[in-house]
């Protein structure tokens, strides 16, 4: 290359030459450069930059004022009311539900036309777009085409652009390093759908008056190259994903190289340079042709030096070191010099904020001293630290260069490795559409052949395939995928971060799967290892998911323990971690209401779902679930007529959102199953429950605890409405296969049992009925307890017999344990 003053005059001839064409353009480049052939090569290059298969100036411009008003025009469930904005892409409108729900949205019509034979395709790649779940993200609700014209629905936000907001707020720099923190883990979590954003910059930030930043308009580019929509006036080798802004695209993006999850840590730093310094990337390139050659030929400047510039020397001195280190690694040209994924970016930046190393600086044994000093200032004296570097020495020094290096190469290596993953799936290469079940399925296939000699990276992409298989609820793979992983970690080392985080992701497997005895170990191995650490997010996920099982195995104070302390943990966190609490109280209310304490469990269910409804959009899937917990908190309050409507309106959500044979609508019907029984409408909780039992043995299994449930749910409401030819038969069939799969004492075993008895009852065979019920009801009481919702219903269909049978005193004995 060129020494820096021929760079200067390379750009100079470089513009000139775009003033010339075909002939010309050779001539002046000859007379110019003369016989220096590596100068002209670099002019050259840049020549290509500016030309390599696109129209810049279409590319590049401006769009024009979009004059069609669509107000009033209907899309999909909406009615387009007031245009709020526009952009590269199209016009954005506020919509509201055309159907009588109470819904208000953002729609964007594209401008592009989207072919007949790539709607489903289009449509396919929204709804997995729709599957991002972060409270930092705003939630794809919809999609479709009308008329050739795509739409995509998103949850409206009310509120600024994040530089806006930040200026408004006059935040500091930890408030701003903050929200970034928050937008990563966004990121992460559309990362692990498979999904890059692709155009990440302030526009597509908004911060609701909470505090709360939300990422819009995540995948739309993607989806829309996916789907092969043309935008007007675009040549047709310019996909969607080829637009870029300018300030904010990564060099690849530009050079019409793979775009991927590196191109979203570059638009993380590029955005955290800006609301920190004040300033953009590269300040001297005004125009989008000059970013173009800035950010393919030029390194970003350290951004503390770049806020001096600008006049804030109190930023700088602030941005000096660990985030000077931060940015610069997040903004490097080279993809696979980037950090790996935006969930290390947001370790980085979360170890910032608490004064604990990052890992963009090299880690001397001094740099990571003066961390713990910072953090520990009256605790550390200098004989201590005398002490600690004595101790430590040389050794420590080798090591952490040592395990740098290897870092550093696996992050190359895994980053590689996503990148032809995702580049697999280009509809631009020519093959077939690929499924991201397919995708997922190759990759772990081509694991062993391509990374079998380097088992870190080989664990670190398993466990990628593990979380993303778990979302889309095909948990066979997930757990073939986790079993994989987990077998690497143990062999060859690992930290007890990452050993944490595939142990919790192992048990919410089995917790889905209904096997939660099996899943008891590794979350308590996975609390055990994140307790120590200084990662409260991955802490409180472990110990939410142990509760849970806790709470599945008899182990009622155990769980109720596990979720105060979460919650405490959460209440001292930032704004993402404290709207966490969402789990643990709708779970705690949940719990208690099963114990019989309705008053505790209608207050944490009330607050619950208050703060679902302040955090989360309408029809996320997370809130549906709260909202049909709490309609069972209502039902254990003998509040079942208020319960059903807010049961059928979570249905219908789900139905739309997840699909009709999702676990969680189905799961939901059998709560509305449940609540009709209450309401003693025992033919229609039969006919509800009957698919439902049907769907999620063929989905999950026969021994299936889901399952299991469902029919032992549906034979109780037939029994009760006189068709006990088919629910008796259901239950017993339930209880061989508790009886064959749980061990002795189970609660679940007693349970069915109670339906047999009570399904006795019904036909009069009073014999077998009593004794069926004397024995349930005593499993009950050593299980569950005398308050437990069971117990109580075995309390009442004793009490019943014995009045059938004349035998007031011993109906007395029963009715005096009811609960009122």
């Amino acid at each position: 290359m060129t020494g820096g003053g021929d760079s200067a005059r390379a750009y100079q001839l470089f513009a000139e030459a775009l003033d010339f064409e075909g002939e010309q353009r050779e001539q002046f480049l000859t007379r110019e450069c003369g016989a220096d052939l590596e100068f002209r090569a670099e002019v050259d290059a840049l020549l290509v930059i500016a030309t390599r298969d696109i129209a810049t100036g279409t590319l590049l411009a401006s769009p024009g004022p979009y004059a069609e008003d669509l107000a009033g025009r209907t899309f999909g469930h909406f009615r387009l009311t007031t245009r709020i904005g526009e952009g590269g892409m199209g016009v954005v409108y506020r919509a509201e539900r055309a159907d009588g729900v109470q819904q208000s949205v953002a729609i964007k019509v594209i401008s592009a036309t989207v072919g007949h034979a790539n709607q489903v395709r289009f449509k396919r790649e929204a709804q997995l777009l729709a599957q991002i779940e972060h409270p930092a993200v705003a939630r794809l609700v919809d999609a479709g085409v009308e008329s050739g014209r795509a739409w995509i629905a998103m949850e409206f936000v009310n509120g600024l652009r994040i530089d806006d907001y930040c200026r408004a707020k006059e935040l500091s720099l930890n408030d701003i390093v903050s929200l970034m923190v928050q937008l990563a883990g966004a990121v992460a979590a559309a990362h692990r759908m498979l999904v890059v954003h692709n155009d990440i910059k302030p526009a597509n930030v908004l911060v609701t008056a909470e505090g709360t930043p939300k990422l819009i308009d995540f995948g739309i580019s993607r989806a829309l190259q996916e789907a092969g929509a043309a935008l007007p006036g675009a040549s047709t080798t310019i996909g969607a994903g080829r637009l870029f802004s300018p300030g904010f695209a990564a060099p690849e993006q530009i050079n019409g190289d793979p775009v991927t999850v590196a191109t979203d840590v570059f638009g993380l730093g590029a955005l955290a340079y800006r609301l920190l310094t004040g300033r953009p990337t590269f300040p001297d390139a005004v125009e989008p042709l000059d970013y173009m050659l800035a950010i393919t030929q030029r390194d970003v400047e350290p951004p503390s030096r770049s806020a001096l510039k600008g006049g804030r020397p109190i930023e700088a001195r602030e941005l000096r070191g660990d985030l000077d280190a931060i940015l610069c690694k997040a903004l490097e040209r080279d993809p696979a010099r980037r950090y790996v994924s935006a969930i290390d970016m947001q370790e980085d930046l979360q170890s910032y904020l608490t004064r604990r190393p990052v890992k963009a600086r090299a880690p001397t044994f001094l740099y990571r001293c003066g961390k713990f000093v910072r953090r520990n200032t009256l605790a550390v004296s200098l004989t201590a630290l005398l002490l600690v570097g004595l101790l430590a020495g040389a050794t420590f020094v080798e090591l952490q260069r040592h395990r740098t290096a290897e870092a550093r190469d696996l992050a190359a290596r895994r980053a590689e490795f996503i990148e032809n993953l995702l580049a697999s799936a280009d509809p631009g290469s020519g093959k077939p559409s690929v499924t991201v079940a397919a995708l997922l399925d190759s990759a772990a296939q081509e694991l062993d052949h391509k990374l079998g000699g380097e088992p870190l990276v080989e664990a670190s992409i398993l466990g990628m395939i593990a979380r993303t298989n778990d979302s889309l609820g095909r948990y066979p793979e997930a757990l073939a995928a986790s079993d994989r992983e987990l077998a690497i970690l143990r062999a060859h080392g690992s930290s007890a971060l990452e050993m944490g985080r595939a142990l919790t992701i192992r048990g919410e497997m089995l917790r889905e799967l209904g096997r939660w005895s099996d899943a008891m170990a590794p979350l308590e191995q996975a609390v055990a290892l994140l307790r120590p650490l200084n990662v409260p997010s991955d802490l409180c996920n472990a110990m939410d998911t142990l509760g849970f099982v806790l709470a599945r195995t008899d182990r009622a104070p155990a769980a109720e323990a596990m979720y105060h302390e979460e919650i405490a943990i959460e209440e001292r966190g930032d704004a993402t971690l404290r709207a966490q609490r969402i789990h643990p109280l709708s779970s705690l209310s949940m719990l208690l209401g099963e114990e019989g304490r309705f008053t505790e469990a209608a207050a944490y269910g009330r607050d619950a779902l208050a703060l679902a409804r302040q955090t989360l959009p309408a029809d996320h899937p997370d809130l549906l679930l709260i909202e049909t917990a709490y309609g069972n908190t209502l039902a254990s309050l003998g509040q079942s007529a208020e319960a059903e409507p807010l049961f059928r309106q979570v249905i219908a959500a789900q139905t739309r959102v997840l699909g009709p044979e999702h676990k969680a609508t189905l799961l939901s019907e059998l709560a509305l199953e449940q609540d009709l029984l209450k309401q003693h409408r025992d033919a229609e909780a039969a006919a509800i429950g009957l698919p439902a039992a049907r769907s999620l043995e063929s989905q999950l299994g026969a021994d299936n605890v889901y399952a299991l449930s469902a029919w032992t749910q549906y034979g109780i409401a037939a029994c009760n409405s006189h068709q006990e030819d088919q629910g008796l038969p259901a239950l017993r069939r339930v209880l061989a296969a508790r009886q064959r799969i749980y061990p002795s004492g189970s609660w679940l075993v007693y349970n069915t049992q109670l339906g047999v008895g009570e399904c006795l009852y019904h036909l009069r065979q009073y014999g077998e009925s009593e004794a069926a019920l004397l024995a349930a009801v005593s499993g009950l009481e050593s299980a569950r307890g005398p308050s437990f919702n069971r117990t109580q219903d075995g309390y009442r269909a004793l009490r019943d017999l014995y009045a059938a049978l004349g035998k007031g005193d011993s109906a007395g004995l029963w009715a005096r344990k009811i609960l009122p």
